[in-house]
């Protein structure tokens, strides 16, 4: 990707002249960047949306982000809360647990996949919500789309200089995890209260 940097039209004849197996490999680093938990995804959304725009782009993401995130709900279900410890400090985890066990634990994971929160570093614990692994898939492909074909149909647009999309997303996002943000302050004080 790095020497095609400035040259979508050589980028996307590499990716055409490679065929299926340009999509596996492109595919397999979005896969290991879900899972990594700590690599950000938008580098690879933007690029398959330059390279495949936005729909084809979005759903390339999308389906090995979501098996990336279900990787780590299994990882995380067989090896459990002991395993979590060497990869998340025990306070943070201890706050992520509480979220879930005094809400609707397939509500959160909605939340989680649907709106700008740290989606990797919730699928490691998304076994907590009791879901199957059927349910899990499709919660997270479902929910996780939005959120992706965003940043895909934005950098479709921003090759014809059509920046507005991106910026507008953007706001949209702030704007959005800035009342999740607010409104947990809120529930974390008013839990307090009532304790």
């Amino acid at each position: 990707m790095i020497a095609f940097v400035g040259d979508v039209d050589a980028f996307r004849a590499y990716v055409e002249e490679k065929g299926i197996l340009a999509y596996l490999v492109f595919g397999l680093f979005v896969f290991f960047q879900t899972l990594s938990n700590c690599i950000p995804g938008l580098p690879f959304y933007l690029t398959a949306g330059f390279i495949l725009g936005g729909v084809k782009g979005a759903i390339l993401c999308d389906f090995f982000a979501t098996l990336g995130n279900t990787a780590a709900f299994l990882i995380g279900k067989k090896f459990g809360r002991s395993f979590l410890l060497y990869l998340f400090p025990e306070d943070k985890l201890t706050r992520v647990e509480e979220l879930i066990f005094n809400k609707n634990p397939i509500l959160v994971h909605i939340m989680f996949m649907f709106l700008p929160l740290p989606k990797d570093t919730y699928a490691w614990l998304g076994f907590y919500s009791g879901e199957n692994v059927i349910m899990w898939l499709l919660i997270t492909f479902v929910a996780r789309f939005p959120h992706i074909f965003l940043y895909t149909f934005s950098a479709e647009k921003m090759i014809d200089n059509q920046y507005g999309f991106f910026i507008l997303g953007s706001v949209i996002a702030v704007l959005v995890y800035l009342v999740v943000v607010v409104y947990l302050k809120k529930n974390k004080k008013q839990s307090k209260k009532n304790k």
